[in-house]
């Protein structure tokens, strides 16, 4: 059964209503899985026209946005968290390799914190991965790829600390 973006957004909604925490954002990324392999949704939403980033939904009353991602060539992004927020990646096509980082060095307000990198997993096809509050993570695309990305909250999202990665 095919999925509107607008029935998807409000079972989030009801996912994070029942719990806001981890559970709640559990819920979510299972949606999440479903969505991203809904051939309507994602020919109505992430067609090859659309751009590199674009914000599909934005919850008024929650905060959290559903946004879109258009990947036409290899994208590598350097170390973040989403500092009082979360995200959840959902892989519509191709692969992300999603790297983890442990802290070294923590960060100021006047100075990027140094990290190493811990492990990096691979976001295929059909799959999603959650990322809660000040885990740091950086997502790396070899060739073309499709998301659908989930931000807890998008202005707390903006306290994010800066990284550098060290050998």
């Amino acid at each position: 059964m095919a999925i509107t973006l607008e029935i998807f957004a409000q079972q989030v909604k009801q996912a994070l209503l029942s719990d806001p925490g981890p559970a709640g954002r559990e819920t979510v990324r299972k949606l999440l899985e479903q969505a991203v392999i809904d051939s309507e949704l994602i020919k109505q939403h992430l067609g090859n026209d659309q751009p590199q980033r674009n914000v599909l939904y934005q919850d008024r009353d929650l905060g959290f946005a559903i946004l879109g991602h258009v990947f036409h060539e290899a994208r590598r992004t350097n170390p973040h968290d989403h500092g009082d927020s979360w995200a959840i990646y959902g892989q519509v096509s191709g692969e992300t390799i999603m790297d983890s980082w442990e802290i070294v060095e923590p960060a100021s307000e006047e100075q990027p914190g140094k990290v190493r990198l811990r492990g990096s997993s691979v976001l295929a096809s059909g799959s999603a991965r959650t990322y809660n509050e000040g885990e740091i993570h950086s997502p790396r695309r070899d060739g073309p790829a499709k998301l659908i990305r989930i931000e807890g909250n998008p202005s707390q999202a903006a306290q994010a600390k800066r990284w550098i990665a060290i050998d």
